[in-house]
């Protein structure tokens, strides 16, 4: 199977997998019209759709070495990634695909829906997911209190936005910059939060209680690059982890940034932000 990933300016391809990304590693215009494909022809079965409807299409009595899922911006991320791991028994990789620079357009996936999984049984290769939070810095544990799952009410009771910014402060950090400290969950997949009309928002689902974690401006490129060196394997890295790069990385394989990234740890699959993920492809 052709596994191909575009641009947002690209468009949409036709009878391949693939999704419009927020740039290639090392491309100098993340905006160009630019597709890249996988060089190995694995063997796959494609599903896309409604979040419903992959789930109902997944062929049954069948065994999967590993999945990649393209998400379409449309919400309920979490939901479906967590739905998805538990009827496929294997680890999960991928992203949320990037919106149109120029028109906002969404959902530019294939299929054009909220979601596009490829599931992965090829005994040709050995197949392998991993994921990196490059936010090593664990400083403390807090109980974060919301009503909608994706706006945080409280954090230890105390107002959110007054609280974050008298963090950042403490590590040197200005209001606007919402990178280098995040909360993630106990098992270390971050939210990306940013601030909107005076409300501390999440990029992934929120948990009651979720950990401070911090990476310096000095570790950032080093940390990627370590993640991002391996000619077998398709990366998928934050866009918002781009923007924090001192400079360009540099990949071997096939580097990505994505809105979003699906993350397995210990078994666990879950959508987070701030993250890398990647499946590595090799003949046996």
């Amino acid at each position: 199977m052709n596994i191909m990933f575009y641009t947002p300016e690209y468009g949409v391809a036709e009878n391949v997998f693939g999704a419009a990304t927020f740039g290639f590693v090392g491309a100098e215009d993340e905006t160009c019209r630019k597709a890249i494909a996988f060089p190995e022809d694995v063997q796959g079965v494609l599903i896309h759709g409604s979040y419903e409807e992959c789930l109902q299409r997944i062929p049954e009595g069948r065994s999967w070495q590993a999945g990649i899922v393209l998400l379409g911006n449309s919400g309920g991320e979490n939901d479906f990634v967590h739905a998805l791991a538990e009827k496929v028994k294997a680890p999960l990789t991928g992203g949320g695909a990037a919106i149109h620079p120029g028109n906002g357009e969404s959902g530019l996936i294939t299929g054009q829906n909220q979601a596009a999984v490829l599931l992965l049984s090829d005994e040709r290769y050995e197949i392998e997911v991993c994921c990196e939070n490059i936010h090593y810095d664990i400083l403390s544990e807090h109980e974060i209190s919301y009503t909608d799952t994706r706006i945080i009410d409280k954090i230890d009771g105390q107002e959110p936005a007054g609280w974050l910014r008298s963090q950042k402060e403490k590590l040197g950090l200005a209001a606007e910059e919402f990178e280098h400290l995040t909360l993630a969950d106990a098992y270390g997949v971050n939210a990306h939060l940013s601030q909107k009309e005076g409300k501390i928002c999440s990029g992934r689902d929120l948990q009651p209680q979720m950990y401070l974690r911090y990476v310096s401006k000095e570790q950032v490129l080093s940390r990627m690059q370590e993640f991002y060196d391996d000619k077998d394997a398709i990366v998928f890295g934050c866009a918002g982890l781009k923007g924090i790069l001192p400079e360009k990385l540099k990949a071997e394989g096939l580097g990505l940034f994505m809105f979003g990234e699906v993350c397995t740890i210990d078994g666990h699959s879950e959508f987070g932000n701030l993250m890398l993920s990647k499946i590595r492809i090799c003949r046996k």
